[in-house]
């Protein structure tokens, strides 16, 4: 399962998102997360390309979001401030960011702010991938957040009956004792 932002802008600087529910190797659930930069831009079409950019690494970021990574998120997006965390990785060192801001948006009765928010990933100090969210998208990672979250805890809470049933039916099977190989005598 996953959910994909694509952010083209004719500035060429877009970004695109994906979150993806995966499993390590434990067979956890884990939320790994990668980011493209945009190749090009088509100003008859009004779109924006990523897929030159598929092969170019300075191009490409990928990350593995622990379970406390997401908790934070998520508490940041409901109290609205600032998430940041850190990660390193051979050589690589990546800043992240989860950062509220306020979004005008014009109505037939003037203007209102809406919440949104911006994720930036930052590697090595200057290679940056950056996307804004708008207040459905923020609200869409959030519960897509909160179901990664349900579905690690059915995970380990299956793994652990699993094992608590293993241990029952093996405290439950007649031990027969050991007779010597040999006579004694």
């Amino acid at each position: 399962m996953s959910i994909s932002l694509y952010k083209p802008n004719s500035k060429n600087s877009g970004c695109a998102f994906n979150f993806k529910i995966g499993v390590n190797r434990n067979k956890e659930p884990v939320v790994y997360v990668s980011a493209i930069q945009q190749y090009s831009w088509d100003d008859k079409k009004k779109s924006g390309n990523f897929s030159g950019n598929k092969d170019n690494p300075e191009k490409n970021i990928n990350l593995k979001f622990s379970e406390f990574e997401i908790g934070g998120i998520i508490s940041s997006f409901n109290r609205r401030y600032e998430y940041s965390a850190f990660h390193s990785y051979e050589d690589n060192k990546t800043s992240i960011k989860f950062v509220p801001w306020d979004k005008q948006s014009k109505t037939q009765s003037g203007s209102i702010t809406l919440p949104a928010f911006g994720i930036t990933f930052t590697r090595n100090g200057n290679q940056s991938f950056r996307v804004p969210l708008e207040p459905g998208e923020v609200e869409n990672l959030d519960q897509f957040f909160k179901f990664y979250l349900q579905e690690l805890y059915s995970h380990r809470r299956k793994e652990e009956i699993k094992n608590i049933q293993k241990y029952k039916k093996e405290q439950q099977e007649p031990k027969t004792p050991e007779l010597p190989q040999e006579a004694p005598f």
